[in-house]
């Protein structure tokens, strides 16, 4: 019975988790102590589905990236690169959570693609938010 129970509430988070980062509740998903950065990052996803902002993270501050998107049903893939395209941290990895705490120790450019894997052309938006926690 204890099994049952833990796994309906871990398929229920599951389901909250995936309506949360719509785009209307995005800003929510920055609590925990962190602020936004007060820019609201809105790409059109291009012809596969991939969204790409570009960023530089400054060395010792501690970051939180939030990925949202009005598209249901399909899982938003959240992926960080550096400009070499070396994966830094990719979404898929973590049960597609649609946020990354991180801190780098140096600072760093970096690609951060928003992306869905589908045929067919979405031809929607996605927000990417950008929080920093405060000293």
């Amino acid at each position: 019975m204890k099994h049952i129970l833990a796994f309906t509430l871990f398929i229920l988070s599951l389901q909250l988790n995936a309506q949360e980062n719509t785009k209307a509740n995005c800003s929510d998903l920055l609590n925990s102590g962190y602020v936004s950065d007060g820019q609201e990052y809105i790409a059109k996803l291009d012809e596969n589905n991939v969204a790409k902002f570009y960023t530089t993270f400054y060395g010792g501050s501690k970051y939180r990236i939030v990925g949202c998107t009005d598209i249901q049903k399909l899982p938003l893939i959240l992926t960080v690169y550096d400009t070499e395209k070396n994966l830094l941290f990719c979404n898929k990895d973590h049960d597609y959570i649609p946020y990354w705490n991180f801190t780098f120790a140096s600072t760093i450019d970096c690609i951060i693609e928003i992306e869905f894997e589908t045929e067919k052309m979405l031809n929607q938006e996605v927000m990417l938010l950008i929080g920093f926690k405060e000293k």
